[in-house]
């Protein structure tokens, strides 16, 4: 059985990695599609992990919720956003009046809360896809460049983390949520993500990085990724569960899948707005 699940969970990376890496780069409303849709999965574990809890989320009104503001966000249209969430409001509150479920106002708070977060959170992704940058030449574009070096820095990050955790961590940052990640394995995973930062700006693949958004890029995927994973560990083991679903064998759920990303994409695309493209 054992090694079934590693033919599985190996084959299932051999073959996801160089599709999911074209997607990235080749692609603009695949790549959109893709992401959410996987937004909607990890919105869908984020709900039964709530049910764990008997809160009773309002799913068919969030699932409604998430898909208008990802289309808000992905257009441009940010005027509508906060009339989105006013409406969204007072359409869960309408909606509980006719329920009858306990619990109203963690069921409000908690359905909200997890549409709110994953729709930003995909959101960024797509817009991070889509920007570009005077001059740019090349197969791809600038954004489709930079959310694969975002990829690769936060795998690369996960992949160190676990092995020297794994081989000599010894310091513990948060056992009551993670009992298993060490400091000695997340500082090599920081390196580690600064590293391939640095190695692809180093190469025609992303030369517009310098040294000062190589540091930011690297500390957001390498500090920020470990930051996200830790995020779901802490409702993982509110819930006591091991993975937020089976959805893919030997790797968990959506979520386990994009946990590191929920932090690191958001924030590199607010860094990239903020300090690169001016």
């Amino acid at each position: 059985m054992a090694f079934q699940n590693f033919k599985i969970r190996t084959t299932i990376t051999v073959l996801g990695i160089p599709t999911l890496a074209a997607i990235t780069l080749f692609t603009t409303w695949t790549f959109a599609i893709f992401f959410t849709i996987a937004g909607g999965l990890v919105l869908r574990e984020m709900f039964d992990a709530m049910r764990k809890h008997d809160l009773s989320p309002n799913t068919v009104l969030g699932y409604a919720i998430y898909l208008a503001m990802v289309m808000i966000i992905v257009g441009s249209t940010l005027e509508y956003l906060v009339t989105l969430l006013i409406l969204s409001i007072i359409g869960l509150f309408i909606v509980e009046l006719f329920r009858k479920e306990q619990r109203v106002f963690e069921n409000l708070s908690i359905t909200f809360f997890a549409v709110v977060y994953t729709a930003l959170v995909m959101g960024s992704f797509i817009q991070t896809r889509g920007l570009n940058i005077p001059g740019f030449s090349g197969w791809g574009n600038f954004g489709g460049r930079l959310m694969l070096t975002i990829f690769l820095a936060v795998w690369i990050c996960d992949m160190l983390a676990y092995l020297v955790g794994s081989a000599i961590g010894k310091h513990k940052i948060f056992p009551r949520v993670s009992p298993n990640k060490s400091w000695e394995g997340s500082v090599a995973g920081l390196l580690g993500a600064i590293l391939t930062v640095y190695v692809l700006a180093a190469t025609p693949f992303i030369p517009q990085l310098g040294w000062i958004d190589i540091l930011a890029l690297g500390v957001i995927a390498g500090g920020f990724g470990q930051v996200g994973d830790f995020a779901e560990s802490l409702v993982k083991r509110d819930v006591a569960i091991k993975d937020s679903s089976n959805l893919i064998p030997g790797h968990g759920g959506a979520w386990d899948r994009l946990d590191s990303l929920f932090f690191a994409v958001p924030l590199s695309y607010l860094y990239i707005k903020t300090f690169f493209l001016v």
